[in-house]
């Protein structure tokens, strides 16, 4: 009911505040070099740290499977590669279009003829 909703949106504005809280406290929201230095605070916490030995040795490590991390690997490599080269993907678009533009007159000159020529087929 009310008091579940009321509840459980506590909880949320709870860990919302409190990781708004700890990013701040480390810096997060400040200048690059700032958000630099959180960052390699944030990477270099370790579980215990956090919750204790005895907490942290009930927890399951987790290891992300290889195709996984291969897939991603891929994608970052793909979406770099385009990153980079996308004023000559952009080029090419632009020279496809321009000259299927300047073609269209022939081009549509040629399918009219050929679908005259299938008409004059079928009809004798």
């Amino acid at each position: 009911g009310k008091l579940g909703t009321l509840l459980s949106m506590g909880v949320r504005f709870g860990a919302v505040g409190g990781t708004v809280y700890i990013l701040n406290d480390i810096g997060a929201f400040g200048d690059l070099q700032k958000g630099e230095a959180a960052l390699a605070k944030i990477k270099s916490v370790k579980l215990e740290e956090l919750v204790g030995k005895d907490i942290s040795d009930q927890i399951p490590t987790i290891e992300i499977p290889q195709e996984i991390t291969s897939t991603l690997s891929t994608v970052k490599n793909t979406t770099s590669d385009f990153t980079k080269n996308f004023p000559s993907y952009w080029n090419g678009g632009v020279k496809t279009t321009v000259t299927t533009v300047t073609e269209l007159p022939q081009t549509s000159k040629s399918y009219i003829n050929a679908a005259v020529d299938e008409i004059k087929k079928n009809m004798n």
